[in-house]
């Protein structure tokens, strides 16, 4: 009858076998029985013997290499990170080249990772000459075309230890996300990782390796079961763009606000109830997409996000939306429909440089005399809202090419309509119109389509 791993640790711990005798007897298992869970816990007992020998870790690097049981692997990769760490830098790049599973990829990965750590204690010499030739074996085309570059162009023995160490980082997580994720789209730049795109994987969590990618420009998950986001994803630096479109988002991490480059966020078709109060510091952001959410209110200075072009909020469940709106002066694009907006500030008349504005299916009754002033304001979509009147001020809007105030309760149309040069389609079906015979005329005379 097979002995089992913990009888051999109970007759070690009893000293009824030595050490030696109690590791041939685990190593015998490993090698010999049919139970895999036996195997496993052989493994184990190795670990807690605390023993490092040469033929042990021989023996945990083959089955790390050659086991067909994952379970194995990933038990003998554990075993070679936890107990010979100062050894586990080949085998391991071997295995992340080779491997398949997953699971054993991530540990292999991290141990790698562990490893890369350990060398930056190492004096400069030493840890230059070990990075250099580490490097100079790289075989994935992308990196060894930048390397060549960097070679040819700088000198590999010029790069600092930091740039050098950062490049170790980048190719091994690259390498990683590749076997784990298959197809992944990315872009290498002077050896940095500077795009990813995981659109369709499927994953429901980003790998934490990502955060070693400080260079990274453009992050793209879209389509896939996100629920959150890690905190650390605050710490990419170098971010620009982060699509999160189609997730399961419910919320974003404080971190986000330290995303301080970033200049597009799309979160289009999540499930987020509300911004933390960060997001205002993203001072270099310009489109902010967050259309079909379950958003109530946003952040009261909202407005202090001055370089935001685009704000799309379509499809909410907005009430209000904040007076320090108004301060979003470079702001061009801004979609609030289908929200439950009952109610409009005058600050709205201050987004000076504002080219689309729609208020479409909301609660609306009044429209702000304030509107006028938005002289750059190209299409205007108030539809399917509660309006019994516009303000005469419309007429000011010198660049107005489209407006839509079909599906009101309008009685009237604003005589000011006329004065607009630039109107070359007007809506106004689905009201209560009285005539208007020669405002209309007038309009049509101007080469205005209009949609009854």
């Amino acid at each position: 009858m097979e002995q089992t791993p913990n009888k051999i640790y109970e007759n070690y711990k009893r000293k009824s076998i030595d050490r030696i005798s109690a590791v041939e007897n685990l190593i015998s298992i490993i090698e010999n029985s049919d139970s895999i869970k036996n195997r496993i816990e052989s493994i184990e007992t190795i670990k807690k013997i605390e023993i490092k020998e040469e033929r042990v870790f021989r023996l945990l690097e083959n089955l790390l290499l050659s086991d067909r049981i994952e379970k194995i692997r990933i038990a003998a990769a554990e075993g070679i990170r936890n107990n010979y760490l100062e050894k586990a830098f080949k085998p391991m790049k071997w295995a992340l080249k080779h491997e398949e599973s997953p699971n054993c990829l991530n540990i292999i990965y991290n141990t790698l990772i562990i490893f890369i750590k350990q060398l930056e204690k190492l004096d400069d010499i030493n840890l230059n000459n070990i990075i250099i030739d580490e490097l100079k074996n790289i075989e994935q085309k992308d990196f060894k075309i930048c390397l060549n570059r960097i070679i040819k162009e700088t000198g590999i023995e010029n790069c600092s230890n930091r740039e050098l160490i950062d490049i170790l980082y980048n190719y091994f997580t690259i390498s990683y996300l590749e076997k784990a994720f298959w197809r992944l789209k990315y872009k290498i730049r002077n050896c940095r990782v500077v795009k990813l795109d995981f659109i369709f994987k499927g994953i429901t969590q980003l790998p934490e390796g990502m955060k070693y990618l400080s260079h990274l420009k453009k992050l793209i998950l879209r389509y896939n079961q996100l629920l959150n986001l890690p905190e650390w994803i605050g710490s990419l630096s170098s971010l620009e763009i982060l699509n999160l479109n189609v997730n399961s988002i419910k919320e974003l991490p404080e971190s986000i606000g330290d995303l301080s480059k970033l200049k597009e966020l799309h979160l289009w078709k999540n499930e987020i109830s509300y911004l933390p109060e960060s997001i205002i510091k993203l001072a270099s952001l310009e489109i902010l997409n967050l259309r079909i959410n379950h958003l109530k209110k946003l952040p009261e200075k909202i407005g202090d996000l001055s370089s935001l072009k685009e704000l799309n909020l379509h499809d909410n469940q907005l009430t209000i939306i904040p007076q320090s709106i108004g301060k979003l002066k470079n702001l061009e694009k801004l979609n609030l429909s289908w929200n439950e907006l009952h109610h409009v500030y005058n600050s709205l008349g201050s987004l000076s440089s504002l080219k689309i504005l729609n208020l479409g299916r909301n609660s609306l009754k009044l429209i702000p005399e304030s509107i006028g002033s938005l002289y750059s304001l190209e299409i205007l979509d108030l539809s399917e809202n509660r309006l019994q009147n516009i303000p005469e001020s419309i007429g000011s809007l010198k660049s107005l090419q489209i407006l839509n105030l079909s599906r009101n309760e309008l009685t009237n149309l604003p005589n000011s309509l006329g004065q607009i040069a630039s109107l070359r389609e007007l809506y106004i079906g689905d009201n209560r119109l009285k005539q208007h015979y020669s405002l209309l005329k007038l309009l049509e005379k101007n080469k205005v389509q209009i949609y009854y």
